[in-house]
């Protein structure tokens, strides 16, 4: 079963894209807090969403927000300024919930979002994730003999 439960808040607001078929895709990046040896750490997964999570995503959050997210993770090819490919993984949103008190979320009772699906036909969604990540060229891993260095210095 691949299935990853996240909970924490959005390190800044949705970046909302339309693919190259018309279909509305959102990234986010969930802030989640741990105490390793009494010391608290941040940190940061990076989700994206697309059709109907898409849409609610983008109109009912923003920067801050709390969110609790059901994804899948899927393994993908990254690749450096360089060309240079290497492995790595996304997670895509398949359902979420609001989180946190209605007073911070006034919105929380328009939405409907627990069960909503991706809609797009799964080997239509695989090509359009290939065509939207090879796009970012600017990328560079910290990777020393094709092994990543520095996970800190990945971007959220």
């Amino acid at each position: 079963m691949d299935k990853c439960l996240f909970f924490g808040r959005l390190t800044k607001d949705p970046e909302v894209f339309t693919t190259q078929n018309g279909n509305k895709l959102v990234r986010i990046t969930i802030a989640m807090d741990r105490t390793v040896k009494g010391e608290k750490k941040t940190q940061f997964i990076p989700c994206i969403a697309f059709g109907k999570n898409a849409e609610l995503i983008e109109q009912h959050y923003n920067k801050g927000r709390e969110i609790l997210v059901e994804a899948r993770t899927e393994n993908a090819r990254g690749k450096t300024k360089d060309g240079v490919e290497y492995p790595t993984f996304r997670f895509v949103i398949e359902r979420f919930w609001f989180a946190g008190s209605r007073k911070e979320q006034p919105h929380e009772q328009t939405a409907v979002a627990s069960s909503v699906k991706t809609e797009i036909p799964e080997d239509e969604l695989e090509k359009e994730l290939e065509e939207f990540f090879e796009e970012d060229q600017n990328f560079e891993p910290p990777v020393e003999n094709g092994v990543i260095t520095a996970e800190e210095d990945l971007p959220s």
